[in-house]
């Protein structure tokens, strides 16, 4: 499966990749330090680069195959 997946990734599937996993976890990110500011006070800078690490890597390894793939055959 992972040969498969190699042969398909070419620049134009990695970019997308790349774009849409990244948007997705910062957007997700800047949402739970939003949720969590009012009621915890300033956020911790370690506390917000922990979030956005987890998010963004989440988006890669979940919706970036989506963007990358979708609708090709």
């Amino acid at each position: 499966m992972a040969s498969a997946i190699a042969r398909r990734l070419d620049r134009g599937a990695f970019l997308r990749w790349s774009s849409a996993g990244g948007a997705w976890g910062l957007t997700l990110a800047a949402f739970f330090v939003a949720i969590n500011t009012p009621s915890c006070g300033l956020p911790c800078p370690a506390d917000v680069a922990v979030t956005t690490a987890i998010c963004v890597g989440t988006g890669l390894l979940t919706i970036g195959p989506f963007a990358a793939f979708a609708g090709r055959r």
